[in-house]
């Protein structure tokens, strides 16, 4: 066995690069045995490569080379342990993040293909609990005055932060519906889980809506097929126009799914 090794030797036993180790150098983590004061060459001992390898699989865990720096010169277990604590929920944190970001992957997928899923066919459809963001609508409105209205208002102290999920919706009465007027009472956008303290953060309840589909923005409609189902019936307190984009450019030729919360017998 030698009893020196050369800093490029080093670096291709432990699998790293000469870089590395003049950095562990120049931090005071790793220095070099000796070093040649005519040619400068860099010289280990086969006596730090166990070192260097403990700082490989600790760098492999995500810890900082300040905090491995603070363990490994204490030559104690005992300060390295707070040290993997710590890291292991910083890990679980980023892995709570990344199962989230998975979900968000999934919702964008099931939004963007849902018209292509479900027929055109009036249906019943059972949804859960949603939440919802909302602003009044007024009757001297254009589109942009709702959306610049809604945008204003999750700026708001407080709910800047809410994780917001890319589907807008009007709610809408079912008299201007029957008249084919795009009359919104509310524009909202959902939101991926409920805000505290959040007035204009409203509940969706959970239930069995009539469903169907309509371009309410970009051409008339024909509401007898949605008058005859109700004829003789109470007539719906909730309706909602819920915006699913089939393109990247122009929302108004997006599609609406209509969605009518069914009283309970």
């Amino acid at each position: 066995m030698k009893e020196y090794y050369r800093i490029g030797e080093t670096a291709d036993l432990m699998g790293i690069t000469t870089q590395t180790l003049r950095f562990y150098d120049k931090i005071g983590l790793v220095k070099p045995v000796k070093i040649d004061p005519r040619t400068g060459y860099r010289y280990y001992a086969y006596e730090q490569f166990h070192f260097i390898d403990r700082i490989k699989y600790l760098q492999s865990l995500g810890m900082p080379l300040d905090d491995i720096k603070e363990v490994m010169l204490s030559k104690k277990v005992e300060r390295l342990l707070p040290f993997l604590d710590q890291q292991k929920k910083v890990l679980e944190q980023e892995e709570k993040k990344i199962r989230h970001q998975i979900e968000m992957v999934d919702w964008y997928k099931d939004y963007f293909t849902y018209m292509e899923r479900n027929e055109d066919a009036p249906c019943v459809m059972h949804l859960k609990e949603r939440y919802y963001l909302q602003v009044p609508c007024y009757e001297s409105d254009l589109l942009a005055d709702m959306e610049i209205r809604l945008a204003k208002e999750k700026s708001e102290q407080g709910i800047e932060n809410a994780m917001y999920l890319r589907q807008y919706g009007y709610k809408i009465s079912y008299d201007a519906f029957c008249r084919q007027q795009f009359k919104p009472d509310y524009y909202f956008i959902y939101l991926n889980e409920k805000v505290k303290d959040a007035p204009n953060i409203l509940r969706l309840p959970e239930g069995e809506y009539l469903c169907f589909r309509e371009k309410i923005l970009e051409e008339a409609w024909n509401p007898q097929r949605i008058m005859n189902y109700f004829q003789g019936k109470a007539q719906p307190k909730l309706m909602l126009a819920m915006e699913y984009e089939d393109n990247l450019d122009n929302y108004a030729h997006a599609n609406y799914e209509i969605q009518i919360l069914l009283e309970k017998n």
